[in-house]
């Protein structure tokens, strides 16, 4: 087989495996009514809070790689491994906290933001890691799937409907 063939195999498991498993596990709930007091919240403040937990993420990448080169101070593993360990520090941070009592990453909370479910409660570790890598889908082409929260009903981005999750005011 051709390096091509490859390179499309492993971009459409990449891009295709979470949202098909989202889809799948997610595609009878309904979506409940949206409670007083609260609204879905839009794509610039969204935008301002990934910004916020960009710039605390490449701080702690940073201490954490430097943690890791005092600690394996000679040891080589290989140009991927600065990747998959970004990739753990980053799905560990969004999911763990979206799934967390507080709903919300560091950014999130500055710009009162708080992530759920079709019913508005707390979502899962389980859909919190869906929705993580159903994410790059949304950017994959021209990031429309992130320019979508702007023109959707509730604010949803492309991750965001095949999860069934909300953003909604604190």
């Amino acid at each position: 087989m051709s390096i091509g063939l490859w390179v499309f195999i492993i971009f459409l498991i990449y891009f295709g495996t979470a949202p098909f498993i989202a889809h799948l596990k997610y595609q009878n709930l309904r979506y409940g009514k949206l409670p007083q007091k609260k609204r879905y919240i839009g794509f610039w403040v969204r935008f301002g809070a990934g910004v916020a937990d960009s710039i605390l993420l490449i701080i702690i990448g940073f201490v954490v790689g430097f943690i890791l080169q005092i600690i394996l101070y000679d040891t080589n593993f290989g140009p991927g491994s600065d990747y998959i360990i970004g990739i753990i520090i980053s799905w560990s941070y969004f999911c763990l906290m979206h799934s967390s009592k507080h709903q919300a990453t560091v950014g999130m909370k500055m710009c009162k933001i708080k992530v759920c479910d079709q019913n508005f409660k707390k979502i899962t570790l389980g859909r919190a890691t869906l929705r993580y890598f159903s994410a790059p889908l949304s950017g994959l082409i021209l990031l429309i799937g992130f320019f979508m929260i702007g023109f959707t009903k509730k604010k949803q981005g492309l991750h965001d409907i095949f999860t069934k999750t909300l953003h909604v005011n604190n």
